[in-house]
């Protein structure tokens, strides 16, 4: 018996690869002779290079100084892999320009930019690589990649052809886009985007509205942002800021495909496309996939949706666990063949958060489920 599991992180409480430990651990506890198989996986947030790299371990490590997500602060050590056979870079928007690098009170959409995560893509470039791959969530941002741009050679100019510093707060003051500083190497570098919502890039459904006050914004920033997209969409190409992804990592994604002809692709696909999945998977006969919450934006993206989706076309049984499932939402069609909340009783929010606790919860779910699966295969 061959299972694989594929599990992405429970945020706050365990890593992918310590709760895939823990589901290794039970199904070896009730099925001692089974091969188990773990596939780090990632939707395109934090984590999805690591996820790659677990997989790919011919890739090259590279460190290298950078902007920090605000001038004030001091410059970041960055790093991300090469794959030199295919001159490929692997990044994370987040490892330059996360919210993770701003203090608390200094959190402030506004002000926050992009350039070091464009520093680190240009040092790529200059290391060779012609294909970056960048995941783009946990962004401090929300300046529709100005700032990545600026760092690739673009410039933003007001209306009296002064230069505009790339930030959220300045999306309106851009007058004119100069690119005559963008390098030949730069144009022909190819990018692919990976991407793990579908909001557009302004309105209420946008990046500002939906993503900013996690930033640091306050709601009149947050209509303020909203202006500074929906302006900064006046010289992109039709149909961009209405993509689905446009808004991601505070229009990152919009700005991207639109001065840089990139690709979005969904986060998940793009990693288990990377990963080989469907080749680990087409002699399994169980897939066990899971997320910290399972509601109706999981098959929109998420990991364990898009895990689903590369087990039913390979037709094996696909089941998911969680630590907390969202039963309001359309559950039923999302044609898991079982998902299961770790939650064995009621307890407090840092109780279920507690990483021994949630180890703990993995196994016991996962001998239930693996007891449940050997029981149903004597029967058939």
């Amino acid at each position: 018996m061959k299972i694989v599991i594929a599990i992405d992180k429970f945020k706050g409480s365990a890593s992918s690869g310590q709760i895939a430990q823990a589901a290794t651990r039970a199904i070896l506890q009730v099925c001692p002779q089974a091969t188990t198989v773990t596939v780090p996986v990632a939707d395109g947030g934090e984590g999805t290079v690591n996820a790659i790299a677990a997989a790919l371990p011919y890739l090259r490590s590279v460190t290298c100084e950078v902007t920090a997500p605000l001038l004030e602060l001091d410059p970041v050590q960055v790093e991300y892999l090469v794959d030199d056979q295919n001159a490929t870079a692997f990044m994370e928007l987040s490892a330059a320009s996360g919210l993770w690098l701003v203090p608390e009170p200094l959190r402030n959409p506004l002000m926050t930019s992009t350039l070091g995560t464009g520093d680190m893509i240009l040092h790529a470039i200059q290391q060779g690589c012609r294909h970056i791959v960048l995941g783009i969530g946990g962004s401090a941002t929300n300046d529709g990649a100005t700032g990545i741009l600026a760092a690739l050679g673009f410039e933003f100019l007001d209306s009296d052809q002064c230069h505009v510093f790339p930030c959220g707060g300045n999306l309106e003051r851009i007058a004119s886009i100069d690119a005559s500083g963008v390098s030949q190497e730069v144009k022909d570098t190819r990018f692919t985007i990976i991407c793990d919502v579908d909001n557009p890039l302004y309105g209420k459904n946008g990046a500002a509205h939906i993503y900013a006050p996690q930033k640091g914004a306050l709601p009149a920033h947050v209509e303020q942002l909203d202006q500074g997209l929906k302006h900064f969409a006046t010289f992109m190409p039709n149909g961009v800021a209405t993509t689905p992804g446009a808004g991601a990592a505070g229009g990152v994604g919009g700005g991207l495909m639109a001065f840089l002809n990139a690709t979005l692709t969904p986060g998940i696909e793009a990693v288990l496309s990377a990963l080989n999945f469907n080749d680990t998977i087409h002699d399994a006969d169980l897939i066990i996939t899971g997320e910290g919450r399972i509601d109706g934006q999981t098959a929109m993206g998420k990991t364990a949706g898009g895990v689903l989706r590369a087990g039913k076309r390979n037709g094996t049984p696909v089941v998911a666990i969680c630590g907390a499932l969202d039963t309001q939402s359309q559950i039923d069609d999302m044609d898991f063949d079982g998902i299961f909340s770790i939650v064995q009783q009621p307890c407090t929010l840092e109780q279920a958060m507690d990483t021994t606790q949630c180890l703990h919860n993995v196994e016991v779910t996962v001998r239930q489920i693996m007891k449940l699966f050997l029981s149903q295969n004597k029967q058939s």
